[in-house]
């Protein structure tokens, strides 16, 4: 398979597999009342306010990526960081997960090394929203223990319907031909996982850790922000408090998760089961 052809397939192949996910899961989604937030004029400041914390989450992200850089020994200015991370959430709103890849690509400027050691930062980081989500997700089942019952019935069904026993024998064989194929080629991956482990460790040499903890915080905070400030746009979501909006943002990141572009999709399959 030739260079151009392996680059047209990595790219076109997850983003219908995104398309694909995203149709299925807003099948029987209504988008009128999306539509109509839209034809009310003082929803505008809402939404406003919404992109401006949006906007902050990422420049708060592009500074913690590049505190990750430094420590792995990695130069990169602070606007291009920030350039980076805006043109990998670009990607991912069309084609899942693969943002993550062309930011460290970016950042290597055609070093292989370089990118390698700058996608094991993208790791960690990405490790690190997964300890705000666990801490997130634990405030929020001791405010609602019951509807934390109802939300796992409701994933653990949508886990059923999006992997079926076919599609997960699929995976695995999938995954045991690309395990025998590198087989011959063990040196060279050795090399590949040295130099990623070197990105990944950047956190544990972290001059300022404190700092890094703190724009954790300020970033889960932004997210935060930019649904809790869109409840008033809803009126069937007005009347929610900020210990009822705190589950639902959990819903919607545990959502995240999944391989749909930009994170669209499966949130509202538990939203529904919490909402009246």
């Amino acid at each position: 398979m030739s260079k151009k052809l392996k680059n047209i397939f990595i790219i076109t192949l997850p983003t219908l597999l995104g398309a694909a996910l995203t149709g299925w899961l807003y099948r029987d989604f209504d988008f009128g009342p999306v539509w109509h937030i839209f034809r009310v004029r003082d929803n505008y400041v809402w939404i406003l306010l919404t992109l401006f914390f949006g906007v902050a989450a990422n420049v708060l992200r592009a500074f913690r990526w590049r505190m990750l850089l430094g420590s792995a020994g990695i130069g990169l200015r602070r606007r291009r960081a920030v350039e980076l991370v805006f043109i990998s959430y670009l990607v991912n709103s069309v084609t899942p997960r693969l943002g993550e890849v062309v930011r460290a690509l970016l950042a290597g400027r055609g070093d292989a090394t370089v990118s390698t050691k700058a996608l094991g930062t993208v790791v960690t980081e990405k490790a690190a929203d997964v300890v705000c989500l666990l801490l997130v997700a634990g405030l929020a089942v001791a405010l609602r223990p019951d509807e934390t019952l109802r939300l796992a019935h409701s994933v653990q069904a949508a886990l059923g319907r999006i992997m079926p026993s076919g599609l997960l024998i699929a995976a695995l064989a999938g995954i045991a031909v690309l395990t025998t194929l590198a087989l011959p080629r063990i040196r060279r991956l050795h090399r590949l996982f040295s130099e990623l482990w070197q990105g990944i460790s950047a956190i544990a040499r972290l001059q300022k850790p404190w700092e890094f903890a703190g724009l954790c915080a300020a970033i889960w905070l932004c997210n935060f922000m930019q649904l809790f400030l869109l409840l008033p746009c809803y009126e069937a979501l007005s009347g929610l408090g900020p210990a009822d909006a705190l589950y639902l943002f959990t819903a919607a990141s545990v959502g995240a998760l999944f391989p749909t572009p930009g994170g669209a999709g499966p949130w509202q399959e538990h939203s529904r089961e919490y909402i009246p």
